[in-house]
């Protein structure tokens, strides 16, 4: 369990560096082309319902893998599916940064592009891999003590 907490936790650093090394690209390189509002609301949309999709994607992958986790021994199946479920989460956590990155070469201003990465930054900093262990609620036996 550790080693795949460990690499959940690395994995999760780099993505963080990418998503902040976007927003330096982003600030750094001027825009080339005329912001279109139409492309800039769709794309907005489409990371609204990204962040949905985290969200439920989460609800059914990861926390039913925790509470088995929390409840057996170490499980190779219950593992690798509770290290799915992060890596998908970063993976689509990093896909809204990315939108940012496009719309910024498709003419959006930095200004108009920040929300993206502070979207995706956000939800791979507060969407971290949690212990199983320490989600358990202490028995009526520890609280006595």
């Amino acid at each position: 369990m550790k080693e795949s907490r460990r690499f959940i936790q690395t994995i999760r650093f780099v993505l963080a560096c990418s998503v902040v090394a976007y927003a330096l690209i982003c600030r750094r390189l001027p825009t080339s082309g005329n912001s279109n509002p139409i492309v800039l609301r769709a794309i907005t949309a489409m990371a609204v319902v990204l962040v949905i999709v985290i969200f439920v994607m989460r609800r059914i992958q990861v926390l039913p893998v925790e509470a088995i986790l929390t409840t057996q021994s170490p499980d190779p199946k219950a593992l690798l599916r509770w290290r799915k479920g992060y890596l998908t989460t970063y993976a689509l956590s990093v896909a809204i940064a990315l939108y940012g990155l496009a719309l910024h070469f498709l003419g959006s201003s930095f200004m108009q592009v920040v929300p993206f990465f502070v979207a995706g930054l956000a939800l791979i900093l507060f969407l971290g891999p949690v212990s199983p262990k320490s989600r358990e609620f202490p028995s009526a036996t520890d609280a006595r003590q």
